[in-house]
């Protein structure tokens, strides 16, 4: 430490005796070379596989334009911490925008690349075969000519759960269709499932049909007003039951809020 003022300064001053020395163009512009500090990296997952090899996996909802960098970045750190170890990484891709993300960081001094997988890619039986109950679950992230036949087949995959073990999966199913827009798909066969359960009691169901009265609404007519919000918020299952079966066709915001005119 006691010696880096002084190099420094004996190099900036012999700077275009050194620059000829590594056989460097003659200096353009010095930069600054106080970095900002990086926040704090969370992996999504890192694990040793049974091959001795690091497994890194980072879930990604949207194209980052940065994801190259950002993975870098957690190879470093991962790399300096098991050295001996070969480091894999894939970055499992969620969204339903086209894939983006570049893949690689090549330079002159750099070659550097890492995986992405987009599930769509993957066929949904891998999952619908899949032995495990959480598992199946995953197949409504990928590729499907029929998400309704494939949200059918993992409802009818759980007929052996109980109540408990059921209700959590089931939600589980309602959370990931959102992702791929097939809640209005996924609350239709839930509802006909066959199974002696009351989802229906569960509040996570409002929720699930407050989402779906708010998209039909928002596809039909567009933003819709704080005071119809709320009034969507306060209202019973009953109610948000009766309204998504009246967006369909309704001319008007009113014609789906209106009350019924009594014969």
């Amino acid at each position: 430490m006691k010696y880096d003022n002084l190099l420094k300064t004996i190099f900036f001053d012999a700077m275009p005796g050194m620059l000829r020395a590594l056989k460097c163009a003659p200096v353009a512009e010095y930069l600054s070379v106080e970095f900002p500090s990086r926040p704090k990296m969370v992996a999504d997952v890192i694990a040793r596989l049974s091959d001795g090899k690091i497994l890194h996996l980072e879930f990604q909802l949207t194209n980052d334009p940065r994801m190259h960098w950002r993975c870098f970045h957690y190879f470093g750190a991962i790399q300096e911490q098991w050295e001996d170890s070969e480091v894999v990484q894939v970055v499992i891709y969620l969204g339903n925008s086209p894939l983006q993300m570049r893949r690689e960081i090549r330079t002159a001094g750099l070659h550097y690349t890492y995986e992405i997988l987009d599930m769509r890619q993957i066929e949904a039986d891998v999952f619908l075969d899949s032995p495990h109950d959480a598992e199946r679950v995953l197949a409504l992230l990928c590729g499907s000519a029929d998400p309704r036949t494939t949200i059918r087949r993992i409802l009818a995959s759980w007929r052996h759960l109980s109540d408990k073990a059921l209700l959590e999966n089931v939600e589980h199913l309602r959370t990931l269709s959102q992702l791929r827009r097939f809640e209005i798909i996924a609350t239709e066969e839930i509802d006909r499932m066959p199974f002696h359960l009351d989802i229906t009691e569960s509040l996570t169901y409002k929720i699930a049909q407050e989402r779906i009265l708010k998209t039909q609404l928002e596809r039909a007519f567009g933003p819709l007003p704080d005071g119809l919000r709320k009034r969507i918020a306060n209202a019973s299952k009953e109610e948000l039951e009766e309204w998504i079966g009246r967006v369909h066709g309704a001319p008007s915001l009113h014609d789906v809020f209106a009350d019924p005119t009594p014969e």
